[in-house]
Parts: structure tokens; sequence; C-alpha cells
């Protein structure tokens, strides 16, 4: 599990963006920001977390020592959770007695565990079992590598200088960098749209997501909702997110739900982007969610715009089409 919710007495502070229900405080938190507060808040929060979608009863579970990564889980899930097939199994303590101890014997070895493991955040897994690659107005952000190379996923390169704007308003979007061989932290589209949708932390936090081995964006600039896409400075790319109102009768285009003057067109890679979805006609694209790495363009009267796929090239687009 990606997110959590944690519902608190409205007493306490949770350093989030809230709503009141019931008479509580509630928030949805990624796990990218969750593991990252101090240890006194996660002892607070971690015995009040549910699953975002059944809404039994989660837990947290740090970083371990043998490589395995901080994550949100359940052994409560409902029989019908999405969640319940990735859920981890580990053996956590019967009682919170039991607990209690663990947490306060491991806290310090813990601490600095996550400070090492957690400080260049994540990187997006673009790869995927298909690719079609059309030539496009577009050159590649991404540096070309061999296949040796893209099978090589076990590092990723850390950029020492840290960006003052991130990539924005960058003309160079090479970043000169120095290679620091690090445990990647991989996420797919499919989990991070599901997070994003879930209303999670993530889309405003500030941790570092990659989206390359040399390029790195803040969250909260990189996942931008389809109904705040803005055309901007030099096409700078972002991870676009939200739901499809429908397609046109040909499905030449995409036209997003509350964003009457936004379209993503699919031409380039119809045939392609059909036969992976086993689409048959328009009416299977009403209400899907979809996440796609694409920059934003404009018409020349400037009264729509459009969400144009990087290099055309189906990794970085993910459909999740509605059932029934």
């Amino acid at each position: 599990m990606l997110d959590a919710i944690c519902i608190l007495p409205k007493k306490d502070n949770v350093e989030a963006d809230t709503q009141l229900i019931k008479g509580k405080t509630q928030t949805t938190f990624s796990i990218f920001e969750f593991k990252l507060l101090p240890a006194e808040k996660i002892a607070l929060y971690r015995h009040s977390l549910f699953c975002p979608e059944c809404l039994q009863s989660a837990y947290f579970r740090r970083a371990s020592k043998d490589g395995k990564q901080a994550c949100f889980g359940s052994r409560y899930h409902l029989p019908t959770c999405s969640a319940l097939s990735s859920r981890p199994k580990i053996n956590l303590p019967e009682n919170d007695k039991d607990k209690a101890q663990s947490v306060n014997k491991y806290e310090p070895q813990q601490k600095v565990q996550q400070n090492v493991e957690f400080e260049d955040g994540f990187k997006i897994d673009f790869s995927t079992k298909f690719s079609t690659r059309i030539s496009a107005n577009t050159a590649p952000l991404h540096n070309q590598t061999s296949k040796n190379d893209r099978l090589k996923s076990a590092s990723i390169v850390d950029v020492e200088a840290e960006p003052e704007n991130d990539l924005e308003g960058s003309t160079d979007l090479n970043l000169s960098s120095s290679i620091a061989a690090k445990k990647s932290i991989k996420q797919t589209l499919p989990k991070l749209l599901k997070s994003l949708l879930n209303n999670s932390s993530l889309a405003t936090s500030d941790v570092w997501v990659y989206t390359s081995d040399k390029h790195k964006w803040r969250a909260k600039n990189l996942f931008v909702s389809l109904t705040k896409a803005e055309v901007l400075e030099n096409f700078v790319p972002r991870m676009y997110w939200g739901t499809i109102s429908h397609a046109d009768k040909e499905l030449l285009w995409l036209n997003a739900a509350e964003a009457k003057d936004l379209a993503i067109p699919i031409k380039p890679f119809q045939q392609t982007l059909l036969k992976q979805y086993a689409i048959k006609k328009s009416c299977d694209l009403i209400g899907a969610d979809i996440i796609l790495f694409a920059k934003c363009l404009t018409n020349k009267d400037k009264s729509r715009k459009f969400l144009q796929l990087w290099s055309n090239d189906l990794q970085y687009l993910h459909l999740s089409l509605k059932k029934g």
C-alpha cells in the first residue's frame, strides 16, 4: 500500500491538509511522506491508520536492513479490496505492548537508516511490455542507453547540487551530476495513479521523484491534475493525472473531465493503445483514469490546450478503465 488514511482525535495536529469528519481529523498520507515524519509523530499516527479502499485497520512497517522498503499494509483487508493481493507477507507483534517494545528497541537504528535510504525519494518505473515510439517534434528528455544498461535497474544517479527551481524554467534539462550508486526505490504508474486519486499527500510532497537517471523533480511540481494543466515555459513536461470524460467517435482524442478546454491527442499511437487496453469503442473510455508524462501545448488562438505524450511513447502513459 502506498497510502493510508490516518484518523486522529480532533485535538491532535496532523501535519498535512486535513478535513474534519465526524469530529475527527483525517488525512491520507503517502508512504513517501509518512516515513519521513519525526519519530514521535510516527509513534502517534501509526496506530490510527486505515486502508483507503476498504477502511480496515492498517499498519506502518519501517524499512529493514535487508533491503525491504517502508510500506503500509493491513492484515484485515476485505476480500474485495484490490490492495489484498499486494499485501506484504511479514510477521507483526501480536499486541500493542510488543509493538511498543519493538519500536523503542530499534528506533535509533531505524532513524539513521531512514535518513540514508530516503533522502533521494523514488524513481518512476516506466518499463512496459510494449513500447511504440513515433517521431514527434520533441527531443528525447532521457539519455539513450543500451539494452544491457536498461536492465541494470539497481542504481540511480544522485544529483549532488539541488536545483533551486527543480528543472522549471530551465532550458537545459541535462543536469550535471555525479554518479552515486544507490539502491533505488521504484514505483509504477498504476500505483502512483491510485495514490493520487486517493488524494494522498504525494501531490503536495517535497519528496524527490526521478523520471530518469538524471532528472528529478519535487513531487508537488511534477504531479499535476488535468484540471490545473497549463502551458509552461520551454514546454517543460509534467506527470498529468486525472479522469477522462469521453473520447470522440473516431477515437482520436481523449477529453478531460472538468476541463473542457483540455484534450489528449492519441492518433499517433491509436492502434497500439486500443489493442493494449482492449478498447473497442469510444464509450469504453468514459470515466477512465489516466496518468501520463507529457508537455502542455496550445492552439494559435490559445482557446484550447493539448497534452502531447512524451516522445509519443506509450510507456509514459497508463489508463485505468472503468469496469462494467
